[in-house]
């Protein structure tokens, strides 16, 4: 990704966030829509990495050791692409694996911290009030 780029990591992360919030994923089209078509013909390999971007500059921007571009997922396998598994790799979240268990269970497990971040609690239905 280049630095003109950084409005659609900024714009993409807003996405991702919007979805987190509602416990829902989405394909690489959905996101790819979602932004408005920016991308044309080039669309696949550019989302791509652009989610990759997305996850590195929110890991760094919070500090939280989230991939939170696991919500976006190809519609015929239901993962992330293979690039989202090389930058876990790299990031030394994920070792190198191409087992689709060891795969799915990272991404279950991403997917339920993303979902713990960004889902807002429910409120309290006990009649108690909160201990202070």
């Amino acid at each position: 990704m280049t630095h003109d780029d950084s409005a659609f990591i900024a714009s993409g992360l807003e996405v991702l966030k919007r979805y987190a919030s509602q416990g829902a994923t989405l394909s690489y089209d959905d996101l790819h829509r979602e932004l408005g078509h920016p991308f044309g013909d080039d669309a696949s390999e550019r989302i791509g990495k652009l989610c990759d971007a997305i996850t590195v500059f929110h890991s760094r921007a919070t500090g939280l050791q989230l991939m939170i571009s696991v919500l976006v997922r190809d519609g015929d396998t239901g993962l992330p692409r293979d690039e989202f598994f090389a930058l876990a790799a790299g990031l030394g979240r994920l070792a190198a694996t191409d087992a689709i268990d060891a795969r799915r269970a990272f991404v279950d497990a991403q997917e339920r911290r993303v979902f713990m971040v960004f889902r807002p609690t429910k409120a309290s239905t006990s009649g108690f009030a909160p201990n202070h």
